[in-house]
């Protein structure tokens, strides 16, 4: 696995956030987002959904499990692709993606939360 390019993106939380393993005083928290992308094409109106596996370290998962943050939530990440295999990502090979978050930004309706961590 290595670190792709930064990656800012928007979308639904597609699971809820879950400690997936804590190794000497290390938090693993992982879970999936949905991003949907909407056009039109050949005056038809269309949409795409993507989903990524996000996974959060350190103060950034702390950060994560102490929030309220539930499905369909909409959440703004910013961090690092983890890409897996030969291609890149806008290759259409196999490949497997997921994103290392280093900044959550997390909202329901109007209200806006905003968790910074480095």
């Amino acid at each position: 696995m290595k670190l792709g390019g930064h990656i800012e993106i928007e979308g639904r939380i597609g699971s809820v956030p879950e400690l997936v393993n804590e190794m000497c005083g290390h938090k693993l928290v992982r879970f999936v987002i949905a991003v949907t992308d909407k056009y039109i094409k050949n005056n038809k109106y269309s949409q795409h959904t993507r989903w990524y596996t996000v996974n959060a370290l350190g103060d950034t998962a702390e950060t994560i499990l102490k929030s309220d943050m539930r499905i369909c939530d909409t959440i703004c990440i910013s961090g690092q692709w983890l890409i897996d295999g030969n291609s890149e990502v806008t290759d259409n090979g196999n490949y497997s993606c997921e994103i290392l978050a280093e900044d959550v930004a997390s909202g329901s309706k109007a209200l806006a939360k905003e968790f910074n961590v480095a």
